[in-house]
């Protein structure tokens, strides 16, 4: 009732202010309603679910989609005549009749938009008991500014019968790109199936199986994506010049260390594919763009000891077999912004803090609607959602174990600070602190002090508590305490009015760091 009267409320306002109070971007109000909307899809041809697998064989072989027609209503808006399709490659599999969906509003109706878009995906949440990594993921990408699809729930229903809880996910097509960029009339490659950016030579067609061109498709020129990969592949100590004029280098770079902060295998830093590049005309530059980010937070298992244990610094055997990533890490610029990228996603996302809030308001949010799926279309148990919002893993189809939740985001945070310590990185300095003197991390003064001394240091990390103590010259603690360092730095004065005169040590361990510095006392 609520979706019929808000459906009638905006209709009413559209006639009274034709110029439009709404101004806004394409699928503003479909991604920015708190809510789990309401899509129904209506198929009046006999044996309609046979014709939807029927095309979804036929388009896994084809360069072009076919689609079948249907009538859909969503939150009590009713649209006539949308395309509608069954997608997926592993996510497929999921039981029953909750498949991936694309819904293609204007395929037979020439100009039908919903709130702008012309079409969307539906995704099912094979990967995911939780059914909420992608959602969350895809809300820090954007509100980090990286360029990625934006996501919302909603209940799907076939002529009647719920099917269960889907994700929408906003294409990545002409709409997406004139919100983002402000134009639409450039080349836009999906690097599907694998697509590691290689130099195959100077033909065209020798990268067809790793790309598609989804938009000037008539024109079919790939030069500017040859020569992107030429300027990767083949610049040599012209990389970093020729590199910034033909890529957004940094755009990249934050996209990289997300993906690796949150587990995001599925990429092209481990697998190499999900990904858009999009040849920028008011950028002059290709311009890079997160996609099918289902399998993040850890649920692609890895040769390491677990999926939180996934070096920062990865490359495989044959880095040359990854080229971007390689070539990048080879220049130092590169690399020390790359690792305060992460230190940035270390310090303000991955977070309990943050995180676990959102987990717990979205699980509450969703809960009824996973609730009430049909037994047979459930990839996954009850329990299994439960328990994997939190600290409990869940055997998947698809992988040995999937990692809760919670769990993942707190063991990855602590690897990660590991791996930080063991290269004597710096989040809070932003460079090494290897050669780093003990005099720019600690400070005591004055020296030599009498009644008062004051203390300060700084740890390697920021945001974390610090233990700190003062020893006689003997080895025995006059002064042992527990610091919570603001911004990685701390501010102490000691009396030490009833110590001794001579020599003492203040020894910190903050961070990564551990550090000594000696303190006088005369009188």
């Amino acid at each position: 009732m609520r979706f019929f009267v808000n459906s009638i409320m905006r209709r009413l306002l559209l006639l009274l202010f034709p110029v439009s109070i709404f101004a806004q971007n394409p699928g503003d109000t479909l991604f920015s309603e708190a809510i789990v909307h309401d899509i129904h899809i209506t198929f009046s041809q006999t044996g309609w679910w046979d014709s939807l697998t029927i095309y979804k064989a036929q388009n896994d072989q084809a360069t072009t989609y076919a689609y079948l027609k249907g009538d859909v209503i969503i939150d009590g808006d009713t649209l006539s005549g949308v395309g509608v399709r069954l997608k997926g490659n592993a996510s497929y599999n999921h039981p029953g009749t909750k498949k991936s969906l694309v819904l293609s509003f204007n395929e037979f109706t020439a100009g039908q938009k919903y709130d702008g878009l012309k079409a969307f995906h539906l995704n099912n949440s094979a990967y995911d008991p939780t059914m909420l990594r992608e959602k969350l993921y895809l809300d820090l990408l954007n509100r980090s500014g990286l360029p990625a699809p934006r996501c919302a729930f909603a209940r799907v229903s076939y002529n009647g019968q719920y099917a269960g809880l889907y994700k929408i996910v906003e294409s990545v097509d002409k709409t997406f790109l004139k919100t983002r960029f402000g134009e639409d009339e450039q080349n836009l490659f999906k690097g599907d199936p694998n697509s590691p950016l290689v130099w195959e030579g100077s033909l065209q067609d020798a990268y067809y199986d790793n790309f598609e061109l989804k938009t000037n498709e008539s024109a079919n020129d790939w030069s500017d994506l040859v020569a992107l990969h030429d300027v990767i592949n083949n610049s040599g100590t012209n990389f970093q010049q020729q590199l910034e004029e033909n890529f957004d280098v940094r755009n990249y770079l934050r996209a990289w260390a997300a993906n690796n902060v949150f587990g995001n295998l599925d990429s092209y830093m481990y697998f190499p594919h999900n990904y858009y590049l999009y040849n920028d005309s008011l950028a002059g530059k290709f311009r890079w763009i997160s996609w099918d980010v289902g399998v993040v937070f850890g649920v692609i298992p890895t040769g390491f000891n677990a999926q939180e244990d996934f070096p920062v610094l990865y490359l495989p055997e044959t880095p040359e077999s990854l080229p971007l990533n390689n070539n990048l890490l080879k220049v130092a610029q590169y690399q020390n912004e790359y690792l305060n990228y992460c230190c940035w996603f270390l310090d303000n996302e991955l977070r309990s803090s943050k995180l676990f809030p959102a987990i717990d308001s979205l699980a509450a949010r969703i809960r009824p609607h996973v609730q009430a799926e049909p037994e047979a279309n459930r990839m996954y148990t009850l329990q299994d959602f439960e328990n994997n919002l939190g600290y409990g893993p869940v055997s998947s189809w698809l992988v040995f174990s999937i990692p809760g939740l919670k769990e993942f985001i707190s063991q990855r945070r602590g690897k990660l600070t590991e791996q930080l310590c063991e290269m004597q990185w710096s989040c809070l300095l932003g460079e090494s602190y290897e050669h780093l003197p003990a005099e720019d991390m600690i400070r005591v003064y004055p020296s030599p002090a009498s009644d008062r001394v004051t203390v300060s240091f700084t740890a390697a990390q920021s945001q974390v508590s610090a233990l700190y103590e003062v020893a006689d010259m003997q080895g025995r603690i006059l002064l042992r305490e527990n610091a919570q360092l603001e911004e990685g730095a701390y501010v102490r004065t000691i009396d030490t009015s009833r110590w001794r005169p001579g020599v003492y040590y203040l020894r910190v361990l903050a961070g990564c760091s551990f550090v000594e510095k000696k303190i006088v006392i005369i009188r």
